[in-house]
């Protein structure tokens, strides 16, 4: 009876802490989600970045061509030119750098949401083990109570006799 009660015992604690893992499982999940919507929110803050940056290259790139325009034509001086080139070269760096942001973004992204699938299935795992060992205890439960009747049965029996 006593190894019965130890079972039980055992099978309880091993249930609590397969609970206590799951519940651990899916807050990491929910942090991961977060994370993954704040890194979402990040990549698209970035996203419109190089837009503006685009933009502001698309402009230079214009204003360029215009100030060559009037190079070639005798109203402007050539250092103009060329301290338009330098914020060119130096929009076309920024960029570059950019770009090179969000696609590092882009890919801690996907390790995100690949960790948190894995914890997603791992929380179904251990929430599947959960309702195995609740079943399990409740038969241990229907076993225990049937031998005590028993028990308790054979002990009348004997104090009958």
């Amino acid at each position: 009876m006593d190894k019965i009660k130890e079972k039980l015992e055992k099978l309880r604690v091993e249930s609590e802490q397969h609970h206590g893992r799951a519940e651990k499982a899916e807050s990491e999940a929910r942090e991961l989600k977060a994370e993954l919507a704040r890194r979402e929110t990040e990549v698209q803050s970035l996203n419109n970045k190089v837009t503006l940056l685009q933009e502001n290259l698309d402009r230079t790139e214009k204003r360029v061509e215009e100030i060559k325009l009037k190079k070639n034509e005798g109203d402007l001086e050539e250092s103009q030119v060329e301290s338009l080139q330098r914020k060119v070269q130096m929009l076309e760096q920024q960029l570059e750098d950019k770009d090179r942001v969000w696609k590092e973004a882009t890919e801690k992204s996907r390790s995100l949401e690949l960790t948190s699938e894995q914890s997603e299935r791992k929380a179904k795992q251990l929430d599947a083990e959960k309702t195995e060992l609740e079943k399990r205890l409740d038969d241990m439960t229907q076993k225990y109570n049937v031998v005590k009747q028993e028990l308790d049965s054979t002990l009348k029996g004997l104090e009958d006799l």
